[in-house]
């Protein structure tokens, strides 16, 4: 019998795996080649990037697979990959949906010596920009190389358990830093900013006290870590909490250093797989918390999810017509778009803020049958597929089933707990606030109203919301230069209060309060 994984590629290579204990058949492939840059959902059956087809006798289908595959895809052997063990198999794989990497370069020439690198190393996303003096003379986005091997902290952290598959996922990122410097030029200074889990993956650190409670930081930050002999000495700034990190130092460095300068009382959340949140109530008081959010806002795990690029739908309208989706493009009249549309996060947040104003959403994340003639029309649009409400959007096949509902009402009950939570324990109320300020994946993007229409922050916090873009970024490219800010960002933890939320015993029951399309207070 043959004890191999063979695997017949798409452009006609044939490739021979040995299976893997304990991984599935998408890890593999993906430590085999197959799956860089695919915004892989890893092991939830929600994206279908993964779907490959079995030539030999194909693994009965799980119940993700009957609502995400057809019935003809299913009788010819096409499964999710992350759903099955990687087992010996015969398999054809299909040419993957990569997410292409962005660069911004302002120098056609040979660029200057004595360049930095910034890195904002999220665990979906990995930002990167090179500087001089604090100038940014390129810079670039992609997908975090590790995304296949666990798409939000947790599972990450899973398979880092083992001191082997954690310098894997180590390597993953070290190796593709070294290929972005070789493309550009040398550098002398190096500065990377990321929550607690991945900074200590990075550094082939023990990460059990990361992984279950009573959790513990192994490393406290603000130092210089070697990484490879190939890098200079990264700098990781400070950590705050086991899930607070250099990411959140980095952007309070970011709103302290760079115009305009936050001015407190100010809540500052950074949104991305885990939302971290930072009350300030004064330049030496801080209070700070953390809730897993889950990569649904970065576009990672939805039915229909992509992450801000190319061909991804940004936004809704709702016109006589139907839905009209908001389309990025490129300035090469729409080259290099993915090759079936997808949604982002900001994306889906407009599509649930429309379909609540239009009636068509209610409250409680429940499809209803709409408030006017045009809503209506886009209602009956409703289906069902395997006992699962899905509608229809009427654009290029996608669809928003139930449970992409439910992932957005998830996100927006944990922010909303986070935010209600960090007020009540300063003993402020919503008005108080002089800003809110939103960093990281929904705060590059995100239209406000759309934040206030879904109940993430109160109508009355509209005018005092601001989006901030990638601090993490921008306070690691600060960070490069400015020892002041080394200094200030050193002093943080000594001023930050860390507020448990997970731990309480009322976790539970507030979470699921706020399971709701409006702001509980």
């Amino acid at each position: 019998m043959d004890k191999k994984i063979t695997v017949r590629c798409h452009e006609g290579t044939i490739m021979e795996i040995a299976p893997a204990s304990g991984l599935n058949m998408a890890q593999t492939l993906f430590l085999n080649g197959a799956f860089q840059g695919v915004p892989l959902c890893s092991g939830m059956g929600r994206c279908g990037l993964c779907k490959v087809r079995f030539e030999s006798t194909p693994p009965q289908p799980r119940k993700e697979e009957l609502l995400k595959l057809s019935v003809s895809e299913i009788e010819s052997g096409w499964r999710l990959s992350c759903l099955h063990p990687a087992t010996p198999a015969k398999i054809f794989l299909p040419e993957p949906e990569r997410v292409v990497p962005r660069v911004s370069d302002k120098f056609s020439s040979k660029l200057p010596e004595n360049l930095a690198l910034a890195v904002d190393l999220g665990t979906t996303g990995l930002h990167w920009a090179f500087t001089l003096n604090g100038e940014i003379i390129k810079s670039g986005q992609e997908l975090n190389p590790q995304i296949g091997l666990g798409s939000e902290v947790m599972s990450r952290l899973a398979f880092a358990a083992k001191p082997e598959q954690r310098k894997i996922l180590s390597e993953l990122v070290t190796e593709r830093l070294k290929a972005i410097i070789s493309e550009t030029g040398p550098i002398n200074k190096l500065v990377i900013s990321g929550n607690p889990s991945m900074t200590t993956i990075l550094a082939q650190e023990n990460v059990e006290g990361l992984s279950r409670a009573p959790y513990s930081l192994p490393g406290k930050g603000g130092e210089l870590v070697k990484l490879d002999a190939k890098l200079p000495e990264a700098y990781i700034p400070p950590h705050l909490a086991p899930f607070v990190g250099a990411d959140i130092t980095a952007g309070i460095v970011a709103l302290n250093f760079s115009e305009p300068e936050a001015q407190p009382p100010y809540l500052f959340a950074d949104l991305g797989t885990n939302g971290e949140f930072v009350l300030c109530l004064s330049e030496d008081e801080y209070i700070v918390c953390s809730v897993p959010m889950g990569p649904a806002l970065e576009g990672v795990g939805m039915s229909n999810g992509r992450t801000a690029g190319p061909g991804a739908v940004s936004g809704f309208n709702l016109n006589p017509l139907g839905l009209a989706p908001s389309v990025i493009k490129t300035e090469n009249s729409g080259q290099n778009q993915t090759s079936r549309p997808g949604i982002t996060g900001t994306g889906y947040l407009s599509l649930c803020g429309l379909l609540l104003k239009s009636g068509v959403l209610n409250r409680e994340g429940q499809f209803g049958p709409g408030n006017t003639p045009f809503a209506a029309k886009l209602a009956s649009r409703l289906k069902e597929i395997n006992g699962t409400p899905v509608l229809d959007l009427g654009y290029e096949g996608l669809v928003l089933p139930a449970q992409d509902v439910e992932e957005i009402l998830k996100v927006k009950a944990a922010f909303n707990l986070a935010m209600s939570a960090l007020l009540a324990e300063a003993g402020l109320a919503p008005s108080d606030l002089k800003e809110l300020i939103l960093g990281g994946a929904m705060g590059q993007h995100v239209n406000i109203n759309d934040l206030v229409a879904t109940g993430f922050i109160p109508a009355q916090n509209a005018t005092i919301t601001r989006a901030a873009g990638n601090t993490s970024l921008t306070g690691s490219i600060i960070l490069t230069h400015n020892q002041e800010a080394r200094d200030f960002a050193a002093g943080l933890p000594a001023r930050s209060k860390v507020l448990e939320l997970a731990g309480s015993s009322d976790f539970g029951q507030k979470y699921l309060e706020r399971m709701i399309f409006k702001y509980v207070y």
